[in-house]
């Protein structure tokens, strides 16, 4: 048996369900392999906070699944960012930029439900759910062979376009042969929500340790998302603390903005490991999302850049792609991302080292950094990129509609 889809998405998590949501409106076929069974979401969708820029809102708000969010989500209208040890600090204001906000913090569980009613208004969609990838095969007849399997047994679906936006551990990447540069930064990030004696007023604080970072994000739920960075031989020992013990910890690395921190939630650590995949398309595939690149989290910018991959994706279509899979259309989406992709990668990747060194060489460096970062025109480029406005942005991220 053999299905024939314009679009066949590997992957229903946080980028690949957006992409299916933007292509919804072009009228092609489009089908999405999901490994979670029907009425679960994928385990990527659980406490943990993101950071939504300004032109991620937009395009999400355009694509309709803003509205379905359950909690209203967090502005963030002030950044302040300061390093232990150093002077000076970052600090900045939306109203100095006439806007309302610089983002917004999302729950990732409270996204995923808000994904999913949305794709459950998608009657064209094709969700192959629970399914699993198995490999690609020959391209015949302008399509794509892709080996699943599902509690049948093993099938061959065909796509003229497969997108890869299977995560970090990309099967359809590891299909294609393409290797990958990996970082290990030697960190671990501890993420949970926080309850501080002040409720969040839209202002985020971000601090820099030589382990890694600690930030504080206002959620629109009266509690902070928080993460916390530690050096990964000491993983074990910060997960074995007690409550009391965390929020010490906590206190100690962030000081008082925020007040005196009361109560937190669960503990979840992850492992700090950059991969970057070294080519983003093959033969009637493309990758995106953290199947591409899985990136620091410093700066927020991992799905930020992951749906402006896909959003490219489905402007390119959009824009008259006469054959889905096409060598054209795959060149012109990677030319497209190459700068975005290469600026964020290098802006979060490298502030998370030079942050991260504890060498006393670079301390007087790092505070002039910060005392540079206070002008007009450094704060200016940071915002823009921050925002999401990078390079050859999508139609939806500048809020034109959909």
């Amino acid at each position: 048996m053999s299905e024939r889809h314009d679009v066949l998405i590997v992957g229903g998590g946080l980028v690949g369900a957006s992409l299916a949501i933007a292509l919804d409106r072009l009228g092609l076929d489009v089908g999405l392999i999901e490994a979670s069974p029907t009425g679960e979401l994928p385990a990527v969708f659980d406490q943990r906070n993101l950071s939504f820029a300004a032109a991620t809102v937009n395009a999400l708000t355009a694509l309709g699944v803003m509205q379905k969010l359950a909690m209203a989500p967090g502005p963030i209208r002030r950044i302040h960012v300061s390093r232990a040890g150093d002077f000076g600090r970052v600090q900045l204001d939306a109203a100095d930029y006439d806007r309302p906000w610089f983002g917004q913090v999302v729950v990732a569980r409270d996204f995923g439900q808000a994904l999913e009613a949305r794709l459950q208004e998608l009657p064209r969609l094709h969700r192959y759910r629970p399914m699993r990838f198995l490999g690609l095969g020959e391209v015949v007849d302008g399509h794509r062979q892709v080996r699943v399997a599902d509690e049948s047994g093993e099938r061959v679906l065909q796509a003229r376009l497969v997108v890869g936006a299977d995560g970090t551990a990309s099967g359809v990447r590891g299909a294609l042969g393409i290797e990958v540069d990996r970082d290990d930064f030697q960190q671990t990030l501890f993420v949970a929500r926080v309850r501080s004696q002040r409720a969040p007023d839209g202002s985020a604080w971000e601090r820099f340790t030589d382990t890694g970072p600690t930030a504080l994000l206002p959620r629109g739920d009266r509690h902070f998302g928080c993460v916390h960075g530690v050096a990964r031989d000491q993983a074990e020992a910060v997960m074995a603390l007690d409550d009391a013990a965390w929020l010490q910890r906590l206190q100690s690395a962030l000081g008082w903005r925020a007040g005196r921190l009361l109560e937190s939630g669960p503990r979840t650590a992850y492992p700090l490991i950059q991969v970057l995949a070294r080519a983003l398309a093959g033969q009637r595939t493309v990758l995106l999302g953290n199947a591409a690149q899985t990136i620091h989290p410093l700066g927020a910018q991992g799905f930020n850049l992951g749906l402006r991959d896909a959003l490219t994706l489905a402007e390119l279509l959009e824009d008259g792609a006469a054959d889905a899979g096409s060598d054209a259309l795959l060149q012109a989406y990677v030319a497209r991302r190459e700068e975005d992709r290469r600026q964020t990668v290098a802006f979060s990747g490298g502030l998370a080292r030079l942050t991260s060194n504890p060498a006393p060489l670079l301390r007087p460096l790092r505070s002039l950094g910060l005392v540079a970062a206070q002008r007009a025109s450094v704060q200016s480029m940071l915002v823009g990129g921050a925002m999401g406005f990078r390079g050859d942005v999508p139609r939806l991220c500048r809020g034109e509609a959909a």
